[in-house]
């Protein structure tokens, strides 16, 4: 994989997302992932600008891609898990968001480890 050139596209895509033009990035992503199909970090973005466009279903499609490739990727574990909390499948949100808390607490990210806690206690505040 050339490095150089997929960081290239992680700085348009991010530009795009930062701006709110989701559409457009998707654009990008779907070029980069053409030119490198197993690029999980793709898959991660396509679901935040999927989520942000309320494609929810297709949002958790592509977090399951990128922790398919990666799984230990906490963000995209996390973000999968606010998509099935969105969509009221709140044990499924609970699974996923419990993945990702065990995976920044292992790295001793508190910061994102908290987020993780904040939601799960939301979710199961909904849940009731």
């Amino acid at each position: 994989m050339d490095n150089s050139v997929v960081r290239e596209y992680y700085q348009i895509i991010k530009n795009k997302i930062s701006q709110g033009d989701f559409t457009s990035a998707l654009g990008s992503i779907n070029k980069l992932l053409r030119n490198f199909p197993r690029n999980e970090w793709g898959y991660y973005y396509k679901g935040i600008c999927e989520f942000a466009l309320e494609d929810y279903e297709n949002a958790i499609k592509d977090y399951k891609t990128a922790i398919k490739l990666k799984p230990l990727f906490a963000k995209a574990y996390f973000n999968l898990g606010i998509c099935y909390h969105t969509l009221e499948y709140y044990d499924f949100a609970l699974i996923a968001l419990g993945r990702a808390l065990v995976i920044f607490a292992r790295k001793r990210d508190a910061q994102a480890r908290q987020r993780c806690i904040d939601a799960l206690q939301k979710i199961e505040r909904d849940r009731q």
